[in-house]
């Protein structure tokens, strides 16, 4: 008589984990490139990251990319998942952390406080739904 009892235990257990574990948010990436300067010049090999501004006290996904040679980056959340959430994000910029056993030459240009903070940054944009967008990141280093 235990037996049945114990696979309908099994069975309801297995059906509410089976819904508890699906899905989760559903987020909508998409699409983002764009150009990161300082004074008018391009930026390479500095670290773009958007993070999504929201009241939310959950993580949401933020999206990175690293400028190439000429200060161009795209973002993305993942290698599976290309582009940014969409929604309101706020831009920071920054140099990579140096690993003290083989660091990277010096940077030319120090990015300014306000571009790294992400309470500071004055970069605030709108990622829109649909097909990708170019969002510039042109800094300055005069004191605001």
């Amino acid at each position: 008589m235990s037996r049945p009892i114990n696979l309908v235990r099994y069975l309801v257990v297995s059906i509410l984990g089976g819904v508890a574990g699906c899905g989760g948010p559903a987020y909508e990436f998409a699409p983002v490139e764009g150009k990161v300067t300082l004074n008018g010049k391009p930026l390479a090999g500095v670290i773009v990251k958007f993070y999504p501004d929201s009241e939310s006290t959950t993580q949401l996904p933020y999206a990175t990319g690293t400028t190439d040679e000429a200060g161009e980056f795209r973002l993305s959340v993942s290698a599976k998942q290309p582009g940014a959430l969409v929604g309101p994000n706020i831009a920071v910029v920054s140099w990579p952390v140096r690993d003290r056993a083989n660091p990277p030459p010096v940077p030319d240009a120090p990015i300014p406080v306000r571009y790294r903070d992400v309470t500071a940054s004055p970069f605030r944009f709108e990622v829109k739904p649909g097909p990708g967008q170019t969002i510039d990141l042109p800094m300055d280093d005069t004191i605001q």
